[in-house]
């Protein structure tokens, strides 16, 4: 089955909003892109696009929490173009199912909160002793993460980059 995937810029609606779906979680807001042209030395704006957007599972928990109206986003996922009728009236809505959303950076900086996850604690094995076991240790931290956003940007690595 052949799938359309999508790339759109464009600014929330509204908030999202996040409800329960078959067990699921889903995550959900309308987002607009307005195309701009240049006609002679000012920018025209176009008639806006309008998407509605979803995310499921723990990435709707991430949208709910990171996202706000006005926020210019970045949203690849697979596009959807369904026909609807309701009485007399028709129309076209067309939907995205996210894979991955970002905040664009031309809109300013964003900080990322980076928790560690959590971690099974280490257990002694069952034929030595308790005390022979290995004490809990605290998750490592990343060095960055002592830093603020804009440290971190700047700082220098302490480590080799790795390669992609």
């Amino acid at each position: 089955m052949n799938e359309d995937v999508i790339t759109v810029v464009g600014r929330l609606g509204g908030d999202p909003t996040l409800k329960s779906v078959h067990g699921d979680r889903v995550a959900e807001f309308r987002l607009s892109s307005k195309p701009r042209r240049k006609e002679g030395e000012t920018w025209v704006d176009g008639t806006p696009n309008w998407y509605s957007v979803e995310a499921w599972g723990d990435f709707a928990q991430h949208v709910a929490a990171s996202l706000r109206k006005g926020d210019l986003v970045v949203v690849l996922g697979k596009l959807k173009v369904e026909q609807w009728e309701s009485g007399e009236r028709r129309g076209t809505s067309v939907k995205i199912r996210a894979d991955h959303i970002g905040h664009t950076l031309r809109a300013g900086a964003v900080a990322k909160d980076r928790r560690p996850r959590e971690q099974e604690p280490v257990r002694a094995p069952e034929h030595q002793p308790a005390a022979a076991a290995e004490p809990e240790r605290e998750p490592e931290r990343e060095p960055a993460m002592a830093l603020t956003a804009t440290e971190a940007w700047t700082a220098p690595l302490t480590e080799p980059d790795t390669p992609f």
